[in-house]
């Protein structure tokens, strides 16, 4: 299976500086150390080897990377080409080649100041997460931007330049506000169909990640784990894993209980027309939130999330 590559970012460090500065590296210093927590996309990668060797920069393709305190959610679209509609009867191979080049990792992660080390809990990929295996990414501050560099298996590099998403986009309601922070997928209630009642103990990982007004969220959207893939899995193989799993991340907001997703970047390319989601109404039970969607028949499913203390 070919691996795509992940963008990823990094922490602050205080640098070292002459001991005559000059008067911009005198500002510089006087500046507060960047801070990693908040929102990112990518504006630039330099690839030094294959086919899509150079810089890019107007052909990057949307991402998406938030950062809590501990945990981390990506969303990428992967190499610098859109990736085509998905029609409406497609088949599983047809998911796999529209799925395959896009990134969808939502997990833990630690730092210092020239490496990132990212855990996932839960990822595209199944075996990500029968066996998470944690990923090292070099990094560089520059200015107020973040420069990673991560290494493919034959040495060649790719390095990303991601620049802090403008917080100011979309207002953020106190609600809104309350998200902050990591949450877990708990409980699911089925109001009908084959899954009808009440889910817990067979909850597959899920998460979202809030840094208002951007989120982030990935699951597993069956009540049972993915097979892992073997050594040389088909296209259809990718197609039926994959199409088990939901990404996609953007703006939101939340105003009279009503939470609206506004995706920028989705695994499915069909939800990046850049129209929102369905309305969500939502729910405080305690310190949880139900989130309920409420379909054209009138039957409601129920999502119960649960903050994941940092």
């Amino acid at each position: 299976m070919k691996h795509t590559h992940l963008i990823a970012a990094a922490l602050a460090f205080a640098p070292l500086w002459a001991c005559n500065p000059s008067p911009r590296e005198a500002s510089a210093a006087e500046r507060p150390p960047p801070v990693l927590e908040g929102a990112w996309h990518a504006t630039r990668v330099d690839v030094e080897y294959g086919a899509d060797i150079g810089t890019h920069t107007v052909d990057v393709q949307p991402a998406i990377y938030i950062f809590s305190k501990s945990h981390y959610a990506f969303t990428a679209v992967n190499g610098f080409e859109a990736r085509p509609y998905i029609g409406e009867k497609p088949t599983d191979a047809e998911h796999a080649r529209a799925f395959a080049p896009f990134t969808a990792s939502i997990g833990t992660y630690t730092g210092n100041d020239s490496r990132l080390t990212v855990t996932p809990e839960v990822t595209k990929d199944p075996a990500g997460m029968i066996a998470p295996a944690p990923a090292d990414y070099e990094l560089l501050w520059v200015d107020d931007k973040v420069w990673l560099t991560t290494t493919t298996p034959d040495d060649g590099k790719i390095r990303t330049e991601l620049t802090r998403l403008d917080a100011s986009v979309v207002e953020v309601s106190p609600d809104a506000a309350k998200l902050k922070g990591v949450w877990r997928r708990a409980e699911m209630i089925i109001g009908t169909g084959e899954h009808t009642g009440a889910h817990l103990n067979d909850m597959q990982p899920g998460y979202y990640v809030f840094a208002p007004p951007y989120f982030a969220g990935a699951f597993v959207s069956v009540f049972s784990p993915r097979e892992p893939l073997g050594e040389t899995p088909t296209e259809a193989d990718l197609g039926k894993a994959f199409t088990q799993f939901t990404s996609f991340a953007g703006t939101y907001t939340l105003e009279d209980s009503t939470l609206v997703f506004r995706p920028l970047v989705s695994m499915n390319p069909n939800s990046m027309r850049g129209r929102p989601f369905q309305s969500i109404k939502t729910e405080w039970a305690g310190d949880d939130i139900w989130l309920i969607y409420t379909g054209t028949d009138g039957a409601q499913n129920r999502v119960r999330l649960t903050r994941v203390q940092e």
